[in-house]
Parts: structure tokens; C-alpha cells; sequence
């Protein structure tokens, strides 16, 4: 092989490794007969543009990506929000900037290959995250971004280094970011692009198909260590139009829809054989103000928008109680960073005025960036807000975008939708994470920043005293509500789906749509 270097030899293996399990699985079908598992069709309003957890966060991803990839550890939604141990059977902390975990054995990959600890070490090294131009470093500093290195002991051990104390280094892992993969098979890749739409992890389904806009397809990978999956494929099909959505679900063209509008789930339960489904979910329903809008740099302006609302009102009339009307950016999820009686963001028409007043408002135009239909009541919403702040005296014009691109796209903007999931039950999974220094909104967006925030939300993210980091947070919350918000919360994100009664599959409080083993079943004829 003189003259070749070794990313070519790679890329020219690629085929060979990349056809191995689909001979594999080929042969396996022959030999146990055809797969009379179900498939499972589900109408989504949007899509993903990556399979790469590090590559993309949003709704729709976390929706199909915990599927495909596992972390060292779990969240237990059945179980209280419990961590834990997913692909490790063990850990410990060995000091407060290491934790040492032994791996399960005979975990497979999608692709066969056993799962080690150098696919570990791998999966937060340079290549992949650590490195200054890694690929998954922009999405991964947001959620594991502590970490400094992590390192093969042996073939089933693996210890993971912060760079200073983090309190939450657990909880990290188990979330977005701390998925594992295949180290072989990212290096075989011809490229990254190719990787990204196809990658390898060891999760009860594996990448099948990609067409970005028109559908996603994952199927079965029989290897589970968690145990068979139960249906042999899934596909998400982007239909962006709830009525399509709907009217599919009725057909039985799809077999469950999400984002299902309160409107519409007594249209959905008077279907034969179909039913409505879910509730709240760990995700606050927010706006974000641009501070870079001449309107909006003042303080003042941004704290009327979000007086100004009744956010009892809109869960009441809209969402007919559905949902937590909140003006703190808190949540029980936070355990014993939260705080029950913090009052946050009240309704007060009277103060937006003198606010406004007092900022010499004079009426100028604010435009508030919307989607007709990403999240649950997202275009009526829009409208009651624009109605209250009318009624104290701001001139908000309503954009309605087609997508995400638009909303964010930097000229112009002003107000935009938002929600922020709840990742881990901390307030450093949420608020610090989405707004402090490495947050999209300092730093992809660059909306606004604040130099106490970010000096509280170092405090946040690394003491070890939780009436430190309690105090650290309260003051993050004064910042966010009165002295110079960068947004303001509504209530809890709602995510509602319609589906076939024949299909036994259970919500969880979070976006992740969990299609594995035991959470998933079909009735038999």
C-alpha cells in the first residue's frame, strides 16, 4: 500500500464495511424467514438535517436520535427521572474532575463491531469534538463542553476528565452530546458528510434513509443489547401541514402524528380506532428578545413586552389548562435548585406603560418572527400576544416565517419563538446552557450578552455548593426577568399526539419519542 495514506485506505474500505451488515442482516433474514414485525409511519411537521447528534439539536432530532445513539448513561422517564447505567455498567468518581465508568460487554454497533473504550475515548476526542476544527464541536461545547479528555484504561474501562469541577458531569452524559459511537466506522467514512447521514451508534434502531424535507427511515438493529426492537422500520414523513397530518392519521396513511392541536384532539378521539394523546413536557414555551434591535436595546422596552402578558389567560383559553402558565424560569425538574416561591415575570399592564413611558416609546415598530405550526398553538399564540401588547401601547408586527432559517436569519430581527428543553434537572440544563457564554444565543445568534450572567453561570456550571449555586442562580433570574432580559417564558411546552389505538407506545415529558423495547407494542388481530 506504498503511496496511499491511510484516509484513503479508509474511504476505500468504506463500501466494503458499509455493505457488511446489510449482507449480514441479508443473510439473516434468509435464514429466519421474512420480518413480520410491524413498520411504524409517522407524520412529523418538520425536518432534520443531520443524523449526527453533534451536528444538530432541536425538537425533531431529539425525537428520532435516542433511538440511534446511547450514552454511558440514562434518563429514566418511567422511573422518576433516575440516572441510570445505559452502556456502563458501573462508575465512580474518582476526584471531583473525574469519573471512571466500566462498560457493559457485547454491546454491539449497528454495524457489528463491539463497543470499547477507545470508541468512548473517541467519541469526545479531537476528531470528532475536542479538536478546534471538529465537526461536532460548535453543538457539543454547548452540552458537554466541561469536558477535557476522555481516556482508555483498557478495553472496558474509561475515565472522563473535566476541566474544572462540574457538578453535573453525570447528567451530561446522559444527555444530548454524551451519545457514543463507532470510532472504526467514523474513520472509514469517506467524508464527514456522508458520515452525518448515515452514523453508526449501538441504539435499538439505525440509519437507514435521509432525504432531507421528505422523510427519515431508521430500522431495526436486532443486535440491541437492550433487547429486539419492535418494529422493523420507522419512518418520520415530513408533512409540514397539521390538516395533512390529520387527515392521514385518519386514512391510516400514517400511523401516529405529532404536534397535534388542542383544537383538534376531539376530532382525532371521535376517529375509529385512533385517540389524542400527551401533555407538558420538560420545556419552557419562550420569546428571546434581540438586543440588537434599536427598539429592543433598552431594557426597559424588552421587560414591557414581557409584563404585558397574562400568561394565565393563554393557558387557560388555549390551551384549556393543559399546560403550566409560568413567569419564573423555574421548574420541580430542578430539584434542589427550585425555588417554589419565586414569583417572576407578573402580568402588570400598568407597569409595561410607565415603562415604555419612561424608555420614550413612541410607538416604533418591533417585528416578532413566528412558524405557523412548529409547536403546539405556535400561530394563535403569536396572535393573543400581539393583541395584549397592543393594548398597552407596542406596535409588534407579526412575521410569519416559513422556517427556522428565516426566524433566525440576523437582519431584522427582533422578538422570535423559542422553547428551551429542560435537558437534565438542573437549571445549568436549561438557562445557562441556552443563554450563558456557549449558549446559541451569545454565540450562534448573538442576540444579547451580559457579563454577570456569564460570571453567575461560571458559578453555576462548576461549584460544588449548592447554596452557592442557588444564590448564583437567583441572580441569573434577575438578570433574565427585570434588569436585562433576554427573554421571557410563557409556560410549559406542550407536545400532543394522535394515534392508532393498536399501537401501545407511551409519551414521555420530553421530546425523545422512545420506539424501543418496552416502551412500544402492537396489537395482535
Amino acid at each position: 500500500m506504498a503511496g496511499i495514506s491511510r484516509r484513503t485506505a479508509l474511504r476505500a474500505a468504506w463500501g466494503t464495511i458499509a455493505a457488511a451488515p446489510v449482507l449480514a442482516t441479508a443473510l439473516a433474514s434468509r435464514a429466519q424467514g421474512p420480518d413480520s414485525r410491524p413498520a411504524l409511519t409517522i407524520g412529523v411537521q418538520s425536518s432534520l438535517r443531520s443524523l449526527e447528534p453533534m451536528r444538530e439539536f432541536s425538537n425533531v432530532s431529539w425525537r428520532i436520535g435516542y433511538n440511534m445513539f446511547e450514552g454511558l448513561l440514562a434518563v429514566d422517564y418511567k422511573d422518576g427521572l433516575k440516572l441510570k447505567p445505559r452502556l456502563a455498567q458501573s462508575y465512580r468518581r474518582l476526584s471531583p474532575t473525574m469519573v471512571e465508568f466500566t462498560l457493559k460487554e457485547g454491546v454491539r454497533f449497528h454495524d457489528g463491531g463491539l463497543l470499547t473504550a477507545e470508541d468512548v475515548a473517541f467519541s469526545f476526542g479531537p476528531e470528532r469534538f475536542s479538536g478546534e476544527k471538529a465537526p461536532g464541536g460548535p453543538i457539543g461545547r454547548i452540552f458537554v463542553g466541561t469536558i477535557a479528555h476522555a481516556e482508555a484504561v483498557d478495553s472496558r474501562t474509561v475515565r472522563i476528565a473535566t476541566r474544572t469541577t462540574d457538578p453535573l458531569l453525570e447528567q451530561r452524559l446522559a444527555g444530548w452530546g454524551g451519545q457514543i459511537i463507532s470510532k472504526a466506522t467514523y474513520l472509514a467514512a469517506p467524508s464527514f458528510e456522508a458520515w452525518e447521514r448515515a452514523p453508526v451508534g449501538t441504539g435499538p434502531y439505525k440509519a437507514k434513509e435521509l432525504r432531507i424535507d421528505v422523510r427519515c427511515v431508521i430500522e431495526a438493529h436486532d443486535a440491541y443489547h437492550g433487547g429486539r426492537p419492535p418494529a422493523r422500520e420507522i419512518a418520520f414523513r415530513v408533512m409540514p401541514e397539521t390538516g395533512a397530518r390529520v387527515a392521514a392519521l385518519a386514512t391510516g396513511e400514517v400511523d401516529l402524528i405529532t404536534e397535534l392541536p388542542m383544537d383538534q384532539m376531539g376530532q382525532v378521539n371521535a376517529m375509529p380506532g385512533r385517540e389524542a394523546i400527551g401533555g407538558p413536557i420538560l420545556n419552557f414555551r419562550v420569546l428571546v428578545f434581540d438586543k440588537n434591535h434599536p427598539v429592543l436595546a433598552d431594557a426597559r422596552i424588552r421587560r414591557a413586552l414581557a409584563v404585558s402578558i397574562d400568561r394565565k389567560m393563554i393557558a387557560e383559553s388555549l390551551y384549556h389548562g393543559a399546560t403550566r402558565a409560568t413567569a419564573a424560569y423555574q421548574h420541580p425538574a430542578f430539584g434542589p435548585l427550585h425555588d417554589p416561591a419565586r414569583i417572576g415575570t407578573t402580568f402588570d399592564p400598568e407597569l409595561a406603560r410607565r415603562l415604555l413611558k419612561d424608555a420614550g416609546y413612541k410607538g416604533e415598530p418591533i417585528p416578532y418572527r413566528t412558524h405557523p405550526g412548529y409547536y403546539t398553538l405556535q400561530l394563535p399564540t403569536a396572535q393573543v400576544l400581539q393583541e395584549m401588547w397592543k393594548a398597552v401601547g407596542l406596535n409588534v408586527q407579526l412575521e410569519v416565517k416559513e422556517n427556522w432559517t428565516q426566524i433566525f436569519a440576523p437582519e431584522g430581527r427582533g422578538i422570535r419563538d423559542w422553547s428551551n428543553s429542560v435537558l437534565f434537572q438542573d437549571p445549568a440544563g436549561a438557562l445557562s446552557r441556552l443563554y450563558g457564554p456557549r449558549g446559541p444565543v451569545q454565540g450562534s445568534y448573538k442576540e444579547w450578552t451580559n457579563a454577570a450572567f456569564n460570571a453567575d453561570c461560571d458559578i453555576l456550571e462548576t461549584s460544588l455548593d449548592v447554596a452557592e449555586r442557588r444564590a448564583a442562580f437567583a441572580r441569573m433570574q434577575d438578570i433574565y426577568e427585570t434588569t436585562d432580559p433576554p427573554g421571557t417564558v410563557l409556560h410549559d411546552l406542550v407536545m400532543l399526539y394522535g394515534k392508532k389505538k393498536s399501537i401501545a407506545w407511551q409519551p414521555y415529558p420530553a421530546e425523545f419519542m422512545d420506539f424501543g423495547p418496552g416502551n412500544l407494542s402492537f396489537a395482535t388481530a
